[in-house]
């Protein structure tokens, strides 16, 4: 499988994975500070940052009311994208009636993602390990990797988004509509233990 860019899942405050097994080669989870990326933009990148700032970023998920990249929200910078629902890929394709990225829009993306992995953390996942990270400002991805045949040797990882209603962060209002379609009491919950067809995403409505 193909590396993944960085990005930050659609909705949860927290994101969690559990290592079931781990892939013949490759497969590693890397992340980096959205904290980090915004002070490389800030003194090196301003004019990026100034777009990434804007509300101009029409995500396929949330096609209704363009927003920004970057929020300054409650004294806090947050962070929140992928790069799918903004371009689409061979199995999502941007819908039509969308606009399409700029160019300057896609050079702001670029420089995420230098910046992120200018300061990156690599994360050498083993069957057992379980992981937290802040979604709203920690971004992360995964190189590529190979599975082998034995079923030891097949990247399986099972996902959490989490809420903390009581503690967690105060939510800019464009995100507030995903965080609660996601984490609506009414809502089906399914537990993925068993790894999923390629190509399934049973948390998103958009792959990242």
């Amino acid at each position: 499988m193909s590396e993944i860019s960085f990005h930050n899942e659609e909705t949860g405050d927290i994101i969690s994975w559990l290592t079931r097994s781990s892939a013949a080669s490759g497969g590693r989870c890397i992340i980096a500070s959205g904290y980090a990326v915004y002070n490389i933009l800030s003194r090196y990148d301003r004019e990026s940052l100034r777009l990434l700032s804007q509300p101009k970023w029409t995500f396929a998920n949330q096609e209704a009311s363009p927003r920004p990249i970057f929020f300054y929200h409650k004294n806090r910078v947050v962070l929140n994208f992928g790069r799918v629902p903004l371009m689409g890929n061979a199995i999502h394709p941007r819908p039509r009636h969308l606009p399409r990225i700029s160019l300057k829009q896609l050079m702001a993306l670029e420089n995420i993602e230098r910046a992120a992995r200018k300061v990156q953390l690599e994360i050498k996942t083993q069957p057992g390990d379980i992981h937290f990270i802040n979604n709203l400002f920690i971004l992360h991805r995964r190189d590529s990797f190979e599975d082998g045949d034995a079923v030891g040797a097949k990247r399986h990882l099972v996902r959490m988004r989490l809420r903390d209603d009581e503690f967690g962060w105060d939510l800019p209002d464009c995100l507030r509509k995903e965080w609660s379609d996601a984490f609506d009491d009414t809502a089906e919950r399914s537990w993925h233990i068993d790894p999923m067809p390629e190509g399934f995403f049973p948390l998103r409505s958009y792959p990242n």
